[in-house]
C-alpha cells in the first residue's frame, strides 16, 4: 500500500478499510484484499477482523500502527473480552493477528444466546456531526456493540442501516451514506427505558475505551456475591434467594428492556442465565449479562475490575447487618462476620437472636460455631439459664403453656369449621409450640373435622396446562441449549415436582409432550442444524468448527452420522469432512 487512511475517533476497522477501498482506485474488490492482506483469501469482518499482522506488514514504510493498536482501539475485542479469562483473550488476539483458529468460537459468540447485530447501526446526530467535521461518514464502534440502542454521546436512539454486517459479498467493505442510513419510523422510548438504555451504552463505552486486566469468572462472582449478601439476596452459606433476585431484577428493568436485550424469563419469572451467573461455578457469561447484573447491584464498571479491598465498619452500631460494606474479598468479609459472631455469643444471645442479628439462619450459625470450635451452648439446658432445672418444670414454661392453650381454644372457637391442620396453618408458631411441648393436650383438644380441601379437577388442569406447555416448547425450540423433555418443561413451569408423576391424569398434555419430546440424538441433530445456520453466515464449515459450535461431543457423532450427512445433502453442502474423520481417535485438534 502507498497510503493508509487515518482512523477517525471510535471508527471500527472495517470502516477504515472501506475508506481505503474507495480511495485505492481498484476496480475489482478482490484487488483491495490483495493490497490490504496480501491474499485473496480474506473476509470483510466487523467484530473480530483477522490477518492483522499481514495488514500491518503491507502498510507504507515507517507506519506506527500495530496489530494491538487496531485490536484495542478499532474492533469490538475490548467489549467481548472484558469478562473472559486471560487464556481465551490471548487466543482471540492470536486469531485476529494470524487468522488461524476460529475467532468467533473462541470469543464464545457463536454459541451465545445473544445474537450479533445483523445490520450496521448509526446515530442520526453522529451522521450530521461527522459530515460537518470530516466531510464523510464512518461507522462508529460503540454503535455496533450488542445491547447498544442509544448513542452515549448524543443521547438519542440508534437505527439499523441498510448495510448487512455479513453481506452477500463477503469481501466487500462498505461505508455509511445518506442513501443507506435512513431513519424510517422514529424510535421513541419512555423516559425510564431511555435512561436505562443510556446507562448501558455508557457502560459499554467504558469497556471499549479502557484497558482492563483479564480476570477469571471467579473474580466477578465474588464481586456479585458480596453485593448479593449486602442487599439480602444471599447468605454466607452460599444460599441465594433466586426467585426474589429474579423478581426484583425483572421489576427493576422491566420486560421491555430485558426483551430488547434478548433475555427471557420462564413462566414463574425465573431466569436461568441469572442463576448461572451467581452460582458457585466457573461458567462464563455474555458481557451484556455482566453489565445488566452489575448495574442492578449498583456496582460501577470500574469497580468490577478493581482488585483492591476496602471495608467500612460502623463502630457506633457494631451491627454487621447495618454496616456499610464494600468488600471485594470473601475472606475479609468472613473475618468481620466471625468477629461479630463471637461478640454476640459473649452477650449470651440465643441462636435465633444471633441469626437475626447476622441476617442468617440458626442452622448456619450452628455450622460456623462448630467450625470455629466454640462450645455448642445451645445443647445445654437453655445455656444454663435455668440452672439444674428442666425447662418444663420451670414457672416460665407453665405460664407459657397456659397462654398457648388459651390461644388455641380461642382459635377453635373463632373457626369452628376448621380442621386441626387448617388451624395450625392459621397460626404456625402457636401450633408448632404445642406440638413440640404439649402434643397430647393439643390432640385431645382439637376438632375432629377432616380437611376441607377440594379434590383437584384434573380435566380442568389439563386444559389450562396444555397452552402453557405449547408456549414453553416454542421457547425451547428458539434456543439451542435445552432438550424438550418432561423435566425441562416441568422446570420452566415451576411444577417439575409433580408434572411427570401425574402425567397419566393429564391426557392432552401427555399426548402433546410425547409427540414433541426429543431423544438425546434428536436434540443433537437440532443443535447441529442451528450451528450450520450460524457458521454458514460467517465462516467455512469444518468438522471441528461444527462440533464446537453445536456443543456436540465427538463420541456421539457416530450415532447420528447418517442424519448429519442427510442434512448436508439437503443444504447442498459437501459431506467430505464426515468421511474424512471416520476414525478421529488419533486426530489432534487445532
Amino acid at each position: 500500500m502507498n497510503f493508509f487512511p487515518v482512523p477517525y475517533p471510535d471508527e471500527v476497522l472495517s470502516s477504515v478499510l472501506a475508506r481505503y477501498s474507495i480511495r485505492s482506485g481498484n476496480i475489482k474488490i478482490i484487488h483491495n484484499m490483495e493490497d490490504l492482506f496480501g491474499t485473496r483469501n480474506a473476509i470483510a469482518v466487523m467484530e473480530f477482523p483477522t490477518k492483522l499482522n499481514k495488514l500491518v506488514e503491507n502498510m507504507p514504510v515507517g507506519t506506527k500502527y500495530t496489530s494491538e493498536y487496531f485490536i484495542y482501539n478499532h474492533t469490538l475485542f475490548p467489549y467481548y473480552s472484558a469478562f473472559i479469562t486471560k487464556k481465551r483473550g490471548e487466543q482471540i488476539i492470536s486469531s485476529m493477528k494470524t487468522g488461524e483458529g476460529d475467532v468467533y468460537i473462541r470469543a464464545g459468540v457463536i454459541t451465545s444466546q445473544i445474537s450479533l447485530s445483523q445490520y450496521y447501526r448509526f446515530c442520526p446526530e453522529c451522521i450530521k456531526e461527522d459530515f460537518n467535521l470530516y466531510g464523510e461518514l464512518y461507522w462508529h464502534r460503540v454503535h455496533q456493540a450488542a445491547g447498544v440502542f442509544v448513542c452515549p454521546r448524543h443521547k438519542v436512539p440508534t437505527y439499523n442501516s441498510r448495510i448487512l454486517v455479513r453481506g452477500y459479498n463477503r469481501q466487500k467493505f462498505q461505508l455509511p451514506k445518506a442513501e443507506n442510513c435512513i431513519v424510517g419510523t422514529e424510535t421513541k422510548y419512555s423516559d425510564e427505558m431511555m435512561s436505562k438504555l443510556l446507562l448501558l451504552a455508557q457502560d459499554v463505552e467504558v469497556l471499549l475505551n479502557n484497558y482492563f486486566n483479564f480476570y477469571p469468572p471467579r473474580h466477578f462472582k465474588n464481586k456479585y456475591r458480596d453485593k448479593l449478601i449486602e442487599k439480602g439476596y444471599a447468605k454466607l452459606n452460599n444460599m441465594i434467594h433466586q426467585k426474589k433476585l429474579s423478581k426484583d431484577l425483572l421489576e427493576y428493568y422491566g420486560e421491555e428492556f430485558l426483551k430488547a436485550m434478548q433475555y427471557k424469563f420462564n413462566i414463574n419469572g425465573e431466569c436461568k442465565w441469572l442463576a448461572d451467573m451467581v452460582r458457585d461455578n466457573e461458567k462464563p457469561s455474555h458481557v451484556l449479562r455482566h453489565l445488566i447484573l452489575a448495574r442492578f447491584l449498583e456496582i460501577p464498571v470500574y469497580e468490577l475490575f478493581n482488585n483492591e479491598l476496602s471495608l467500612k465498619y460502623n463502630e457506633e452500631t457494631r451491627s454487621t447487618n447495618k454496616d456499610v460494606l464494600a468488600i471485594n474479598s470473601k475472606d475479609l468479609y468472613l473475618k468481620v462476620w466471625e468477629d461479630r459472631l463471637r461478640e454476640l455469643i459473649e452477650e449470651k444471645l440465643s441462636l435465633r437472636q444471633i441469626a437475626k442479628e447476622l441476617n442468617s439462619t440458626p442452622k448456619t450459625i450452628k455450622k460456623h460455631i462448630e467450625r470455629l470450635g466454640i462450645d455448642p451452648f445451645w445443647k445445654y439446658n437453655g445455656g444454663k439459664r435455668y440452672g439444674n432445672k428442666n425447662y418444663r418444670d420451670t414457672e416460665e414454661f407453665k405460664i407459657k403453656r397456659e397462654e398457648c392453650r388459651s390461644k388455641w381454644l380461642k382459635l377453635i372457637a373463632d373457626n369452628p369449621d376448621k380442621s386441626r391442620n387448617e388451624l395450625k396453618l392459621m397460626s404456625v408458631t402457636l401450633g408448632t409450640w404445642l406440638l413440640r411441648h404439649d402434643k397430647e393436650w393439643m390432640i385431645n383438644n382439637s376438632p375432629d373435622i377432616k380437611s376441607s380441601h377440594k379434590p383437584v379437577d384434573w380435566d380442568k388442569r389439563d386444559m389450562e396446562l396444555l397452552p402453557q406447555v405449547i408456549n414453553i416448547v416454542d421457547e425451547i425450540l428458539k434456543g439451542e441449549k435445552e432438550r424438550i423433555c418432561w423435566t425441562t418443561i416441568g422446570s420452566k413451569l415451576g411444577i417439575s415436582g409433580w408434572l411427570s408423576k401425574k402425567k397419566d391424569k393429564l391426557p392432552l398434555t401427555k399426548a402433546y409432550i410425547n409427540s414433541v419430546e426429543e431423544s438425546i440424538e434428536k436434540f443433537q441433530i437440532r443443535k447441529i442444524k442451528r450451528a450450520i445456520d450460524k457458521i454458514e453466515v460467517q465462516e467455512e464449515i469444518t468438522y471441528w468448527r461444527l462440533l464446537e459450535a453445536a456443543g456436540v461431543k465427538e463420541r456421539y457423532i457416530g450415532a447420528i452420522k447418517k442424519d448429519v450427512e442427510k442434512i448436508f445433502h439437503e443444504r447442498g453442502l459437501s459431506t467430505d469432512m464426515m468421511h474424512r474423520y471416520k476414525d478421529t481417535s488419533n486426530f489432534i485438534r487445532e
